[in-house]
């Protein structure tokens, strides 16, 4: 079953490779709202010169994980309230517009090996045993990508790449801040099998359910911390 990243490019070139890097250490927390970035730094650690790290980083400005500061330099964008709710709105409607192209696509055993694989996740959770945070949003957005891989609407898939980085950042976080891997794990379990019944309406109602549960538990959480 092809679970794999919406980006199917296999060559990459340097400034590509220092992208890829910088954003996956802020969607892992390696770097946080607030952390400065050098360009003379990433580059010792990519053994690369700064020209690519800067062009990743001019990249990353634009799509809004970083930002120029006068007399500071380059930071990581902080998590904004306001930016979560525009991306929950946004991505609600992209997986539903998923669901509707991709339900009638989907292979029935596929379906399967992802719900049982669901279903020992809700085991080992139920019987108390602590999972990886990393491991709990990497399982979460599989079940999405599944999703939007078998949806006939490329457009989607392009804007679904776009904001991916920054819902996996969100993910990240609300599985550190917050206890929901049960109720997650329910709802994609609840997902995937109105798939296999192909019963669209349900499936429809239990992913918009699901991603304003979501954010609901995000910000609440965010908005308690300060």
């Amino acid at each position: 079953m092809n679970y794999d990243n919406l980006d199917t490019r296999k060559k990459k070139t340097l400034s590509e490779v220092a992208y890829d890097y910088i954003k996956k250490m802020i969607i892992d927390g390696n770097l946080k709202g607030g952390d400065v970035l050098t360009e003379n730094g990433i580059g010792e650690a990519l053994n690369m010169s700064r020209t690519p790290v800067k062009r990743a980083i001019t990249r990353l400005e634009q799509e809004r994980y970083v930002k120029s500061v006068d007399g500071i330099g380059t930071i990581v964008e902080n998590l904004s309230l306001k930016d979560i709710a525009d991306i929950y709105e946004v991505r609600i409607e992209i997986e539903k517009l998923a669901i509707r192209t991709a339900i009638n696509n989907i292979n029935q055993e596929e379906l399967i090996e992802l719900e049982s694989e669901l279903e020992n996740i809700l085991s080992e959770i139920r019987n108390g045993n602590k999972l990886d945070e990393d491991f709990l949003s990497k399982e979460d957005d599989k079940v999405h990508i599944f999703i939007l891989n078998n949806s006939t609407n490329s457009y989607i898939k392009d804007i679904y790449k776009y904001i991916r980085a920054q819902i996996l950042r969100y993910k990240h976080e609300a599985y550190i801040l917050t206890d929901t891997s049960e109720e997650s794990t329910l709802y994609h379990l609840k997902i995937i099998r109105f798939l296999k019944l192909r019963d669209l309406d349900k499936a429809l109602s239990t992913m918009e359910e699901h991603l304003r549960w979501s954010y609901n538990a995000l910000i609440s959480e965010l908005t308690r911390l300060g």
